[in-house]
């Protein structure tokens, strides 16, 4: 590989980790008090998040779920039943993200 694709390559690469670094504040910011991502988390509220992107989804259901978490556990009621009713002690709010958190998020649990 020559030098100017080397250096396209690295810079490519720094970018997507620093989009990838912000999308992350963002996750912690709107999420991080009752999501983790370790099986073995003490006190967290919601769902361990860690295998979330190995999990197959119907498509919509990530973006329904961050808009309005209510809606989605109607329209989504087979998975909702299957994974999450009653294991925790709270159901997930309305957060009233915008569209810029939700696609931040979104790329977090990718």
């Amino acid at each position: 590989m020559n030098f100017k694709k080397t250096v396209i390559l690295v810079l490519a690469t720094l970018s997507a980790s620093a989009v990838f670094a912000d999308d992350m504040k963002v996750f912690k910011s709107k999420c991080g008090a009752c999501h983790k991502f370790n099986p073995d988390a003490k006190g967290a509220q919601g769902p361990d998040l860690s295998g979330f992107a190995a999990l197959k989804r119907p498509d919509g259901y990530l973006d329904a779920y961050l808009k309005n978490p209510a809606e989605a556990r109607s329209k989504f009621k087979s998975i909702y039943d299957a994974e999450l009713k009653g294991k925790y002690q709270f159901t997930m709010p309305k957060v009233n993200l915008k569209e810029d958190e939700i696609k931040a998020i979104q790329n977090v649990l990718k």
